[in-house]
């Protein structure tokens, strides 16, 4: 059933899924539903929530529900809402003895929030102590999370030497690691692409480029997210390593990345404005002006329709605190 696999993934001890089990019972809304759409998650967390603080779950697991809340409001682009969630997690997962690596975990996300939004600052703030945290735990899989996560800020602050090194790190060790994360790869290599060609080296670009598309075509469902972000960073590579001229060039490859994303992500999110704004970069230096402004009128009337920028956010006491 749909609703024990969410639960596993959620990682709850055996007294969680338990009592779990009688709340989702209750929640028959969604019990049987193969799929939900993202509003529907959201209205899942929030009821399994007030559940659970009825029922005095114990606080890890209440921990890992803001957690999960704070990342479908995040997907959803309520950008105000992922940060109180998100901050509702850190608050009891701080001082859990054992929670560390799920705390450094949510301070991660916290940091993608910013990122988002262009707060570099508090991004790094966050991912800075997450990666502090995730190395006192001597666990090489975190590590390698972390320094994965360190250098997506690198790329938003356009250190990109750094951020291809990081990355190159963080794959190495996963694969030495075996980490069973497919998506984590994936990522990873897609990011690689992006750094390699930003710092002229888009021969290595390319290469990282299409082992994200070889292996998201291979483990993942058809028109997974995971392989619509590859094939953008793929067309970026291509486009970059002057490729346009030939038959698997990157127009293709653009065109059908944005056609997974634009049905998997919200009208609005920074991976469809990215995926469209870099398509028509690559319209435009290929003197396609017509077609490149329409592109930009399709962003921008998908950027107006953001529901809920976090522009007054305020930078989270947990991503400026020492450990």
């Amino acid at each position: 059933m749909a609703w024990y696999t969410w639960l596993c993934r959620l990682g709850l001890g055996l007294a969680g899924l338990t009592l779990l089990f009688v709340l989702t019972l209750r929640a028959r809304a969604w019990q049987d539903a193969p799929e939900m759409t993202l509003t529907e998650q959201i209205a899942r967390d929030v009821q399994l929530i007030h559940a659970a603080e009825a029922e005095k779950l114990p606080e890890l697991d209440m921990g890992r529900l803001w957690a999960q809340l704070g990342a479908h409001d995040e997907e959803a682009a309520e950008f105000t809402k992922s940060e109180e969630a998100y901050n509702r997690a850190l608050a009891i997962l701080e001082n859990l003895p054992g929670a560390a690596l799920e705390y450094a975990a949510t301070l991660d996300n916290l940091g993608s929030l910013y990122l988002s939004e262009g707060n570099f600052d508090a991004a790094e703030k966050c991912r800075e102590r997450a990666y502090r945290i995730r190395e006192q735990s001597g666990d090489g899989l975190a590590i390698a999370r972390g320094k994965w996560m360190l250098a997506e800020v690198d790329m938003g602050r356009k250190r990109f030497k750094d951020a291809q090194r990081k990355a190159s790190e963080a794959y190495a060790a996963m694969i030495a690691l075996k980490d069973p994360r497919i998506t984590d790869r994936i990522s990873i290599l897609t990011l690689l692409a992006y750094a390699s060609c930003r710092n002229n080296q888009c021969t290595l670009g390319l290469e990282s480029a299409r082992e994200a598309r070889a292996l998201a075509l291979r483990e993942l469902p058809p028109d997974d997210i995971h392989l619509g972000k590859a094939l953008m960073a793929l067309g970026y590579a291509q486009w970059k390593a002057g490729t346009a001229s030939q038959p698997d060039g990157p127009e293709g490859a653009m065109r059908e990345g944005i056609r997974i994303l634009r049905p998997r992500a919200t009208p609005g999110h920074p991976y469809v404005l990215e995926a469209l704004t870099m398509y028509a970069n690559y319209l435009r230096d290929a003197h396609r002006v017509t077609e490149a402004n329409q592109v930009v009128e399709e962003e921008r009337a998908l950027r107006s329709r953001v529901a809920n920028v976090c522009s007054n956010c305020t930078v989270s006491v947990y991503g400026l605190r020492m450990r």
